[in-house]
């Protein structure tokens, strides 16, 4: 997945949280902390990333869980999973 395809990515993932947080004017940035900057709550992450794992038609390891805490570590292993399965390319 090209630089171009993850910065989409990313800029989904905030604008996905930002729905979550029902709150459109939410500074969400590349690295806010999900917990700590957002206040999420944990059965609020999970939820969304099961989401996130239906829209993207992935499986998200459990390993890789840890580096999700903000927008750009979403993206991250959002597109390395997609690269894995096959899915570089995939239309976002």
């Amino acid at each position: 997945m090209n630089k171009a395809m993850i910065d989409e990515l990313q800029q989904r993932v905030i604008a996905y949280w930002r729905q979550v947080l029902d709150d459109p004017d939410v500074e969400i940035g590349p690295d806010s902390n999900l917990i700590d900057d957002l206040a999420l709550s944990s059965l609020e992450i999970f939820v969304s990333l099961m989401d996130m794992e239906r829209n993207y038609g992935i499986r998200i390891p459990e390993r890789f869980l840890r580096n999700m805490t903000t927008p750009r570590g979403s993206a991250e292993v959002i597109s390395r999973i997609l690269s894995q399965n096959g899915d570089a390319d995939v239309h976002l």
